[in-house]
């Protein structure tokens, strides 16, 4: 049996989207040396808040995916064909043209066809073709491991909630390992293999498979998720409030003053992957798709709007990298004045916008060329609720269509 669209999925993307162009946008001038302490405080409190953008992709992946198969067999083959060529595809080719770019910028020294194909091909395996294509080489794993997650499943409700509950313990105790242990033996590993997997941890799906099930189960229980979210606010709205503000305290403690007079903190303290983070981010999680079936859903301004950016979001993170270089230079040369928080919002907006309109320029280019872009061409539904079809949901990037 077919399921119902999700009419939040695209909110939901579009806000995961909008938080990941924040977090890069801020990386781009808040580690100046002689930043103040105000606009040092402000930035580390706007990024603390969008960390939450690449669990909620993870999210969403999972949400879809349990959706549409947690409960039914399907087809593996075609399911893995139709991500080759909607994500695995994308993805490569966008790796090609940072390569390229990056080549050309940093005057690299031409060589042989077989020395640029092995680097390439390292690249994509590493997700290193430029800073935020790591997460594509996470993404693929969940779609080729799929299967195996569908194991841990069950039928009955309260095993379920245990499966979960295990996931989360298993969750932090991994992040801790990461934290505390592997940075004290990463340098006498003698496996060349496991020292690999240890030093690309940040990009192997184990290490967010917490969040992948906490959207999946979302998924399997979709008709009972907006219960689950009113009848958890109050207590979930509190745990976010503390969770926030312990965070943010912590992140404080960690402030010294640089050899220039600079306010400097340890911002990397707010990593997802930091086990301190954990149920402030869950807690995000929860409120964010609160939101987006309440707030965000009445307002049919900021409805169209998110929905929009994640429509295109799948396109739009692979260019808004490219475009944030460029936009962050024109600030810097033409708006030094205004301060960093200033230039931080205007380099925000500016790179959001010219991404959404660069992906939608790119698909609407009626030819293959266009997809290798931006996965498919982001259909836009009609008013009146749409089914799913087998094998065509997106994944937390993908954009929407309803024929796949």
């Amino acid at each position: 049996m077919l399921n119902n669209r999700i009419d939040e999925i695209d909110i939901l993307r579009g806000l995961a989207f909008l938080a990941i162009v924040m977090q890069h946008t801020l990386a781009s001038f808040i580690y100046n040396p002689d930043i103040t302490k105000g606009p040092a405080l402000i930035a580390a409190f706007l990024l603390t808040l969008a960390r939450f953008a690449v669990p909620m992709f993870i999210f969403i992946t999972g949400l879809v995916l349990f959706y549409n198969y947690g409960d039914r067999n399907f087809n593996y083959w075609v399911f893995t064909k139709k991500r080759f060529t909607q994500i695995f595809l994308p993805y490569f080719i966008w790796t090609i043209l940072y390569f390229v770019w990056v080549s050309f910028i940093n005057g690299v020294p031409a060589t042989s066809l077989g020395d640029v194909m092995d680097k390439i091909t390292e690249l994509t395996i590493f997700g290193e073709g430029y800073y935020h294509l790591w997460f594509m080489v996470t993404i693929l794993q969940f779609y080729l491991l799929f299967p195996l997650f569908k194991l841990l499943v069950s039928k009955n409700q309260r095993v379920n909630m245990v499966t979960l509950s295990l996931c989360f313990l298993f969750h932090i105790g991994l992040l801790y390992i990461y934290q505390h242990q592997v940075p004290l033996v990463l340098d006498s590993i003698q496996s060349p293999i496991f020292k690999t997997v240890l030093e690309y941890r940040d990009r192997i799906f184990i290490s967010w498979l917490f969040y992948f099930m906490l959207g999946g189960f979302a998924g399997l229980y979709a008709n009972k998720l907006r219960y689950i979210l009113n009848a958890s606010l109050k207590f979930n709205t509190a745990l976010y409030l503390v969770s926030f503000s312990f965070i943010f305290y912590q992140l404080i403690k960690t402030s010294h003053i640089s050899p220039s007079g600079g306010y400097i903190l340890n911002l990397q303290f707010t990593g997802p992957l930091n086990y301190l983070m954990v149920v402030f981010i869950s807690s995000s999680l929860l409120m964010i798709c609160y939101l987006s079936q309440t707030l965000f859903m009445k307002n049919k301004t900021i409805m169209k709007i998110l929905d929009t950016f994640g429509r295109y979001s799948f396109g739009c993170y692979f260019i808004h990298a490219f475009v944030l270089f460029h936009v962050d230079k024109l600030v810097e040369i033409h708006l030094n004045w205004m301060g960093i928080i200033g230039q931080v919002m205007i380099s925000f907006f500016a790179c959001s916008a010219l991404s959404l309109l660069a992906c939608f320029t790119i698909s609407k280019i009626r030819i293959p060329i266009g997809n290798l872009f931006t996965g498919h061409d982001p259909y836009k539904p009609p008013k009146t609720p749409l089914i799913i079809e087998e094998d065509s949901e997106p994944s937390g990037l993908e954009c929407k269509s309803h024929t796949g």
